[in-house]
């Protein structure tokens, strides 16, 4: 219901907005038409929620490989790969999505920093297995440090940083499978660096997500202590491999 203040009518008249805009009286039409949600909308919205849940979870896990480097899209990318990887999987319904019954293989290579991918920095292929029995294996060949590794400027030391993490994404919870750090000398005669086995238990329940990610932190010796050269423009950092129990 509309209503006169100081000479000027405010409110709802019939189907038009009245309001005051300095010493005007303006006259709104209110729309036609409303757009109203379908059933599908309603489900590809609900699917989109747990995406995003799932995709939050996940950059929270492994913030400590990511260490706020990440590109502007990271968030936006992300939670589209998840809403992927959840879609592929056809026998699911609209509506009641899961990730942990999607494609989970969608998720490997995903690159935390777009501006710097990991294949561009390490030129060897990581291996990452796991089998029914409960065995994770991370295998990092032997490669050579001028030839396979990308890294010019004031770094001495490059080091690589694994983080293995279980998902329980319906109960919202995680924990911590194993974390593995290789130091590499860059500035040495010895260039051949030795092959990396990496070896986790997990006793996880069916249905839990496991994820590992990787990155490269390239830093300075101090004597003391190593500075981190990382940045926004270089910080390579991804996940490396992705399956569930």
């Amino acid at each position: 219901m509309g209503k006169i203040e100081d000479g000027y009518v405010r409110g709802l008249v019939g189907s038009t907005i009245s309001r005051r805009v300095g010493n005007l009286n303006v006259l709104q039409g209110s729309p036609r038409f409303r757009v109203k949600q379908t059933e599908a909308t309603k489900a590809a919205g609900t699917d989109f929620g747990t995406a995003s849940r799932c995709a939050r979870m996940i950059r929270y896990a492994f913030w400590s490989l990511i260490l706020d480097y990440q590109d502007g899209g990271m968030i936006n990318r992300l939670n589209a790969q998840v809403l992927r990887a959840m879609r592929a999987n056809r026998r699911q319904q609209t509506g009641t999505m899961q990730l942990s019954a999607g494609k989970l293989h969608r998720l490997v290579d995903f690159q935390f920093n777009a501006k710097c991918h990991l294949q561009d920095y390490l030129f060897v292929d990581i291996v990452v297995e796991y089998t029914s029995s409960g065995n994770l294996d991370v295998i990092i060949p032997a490669f050579h440090s001028e030839r396979d590794l990308l890294w010019s400027g004031d770094m001495t030391h490059c080091s690589i940083q694994l983080l293995a993490v279980a998902f329980d994404f319906e109960g919202k919870a995680k924990r911590g499978i194993g974390r593995r750090e290789y130091i590499i000398p860059l500035r040495t005669r010895e260039k051949d660096v030795l092959k990396q086995h990496w070896h986790f238990d997990v006793a996880e329940p069916a249905g839990t997500v496991i994820l590992v990610g990787l990155s490269l932190e390239f830093m300075y010796n101090m004597g003391s202590r190593f500075h981190l050269l990382n940045n926004k423009e270089l910080h390579p950092a991804a996940i490396v491999g992705a399956f569930v129990v």
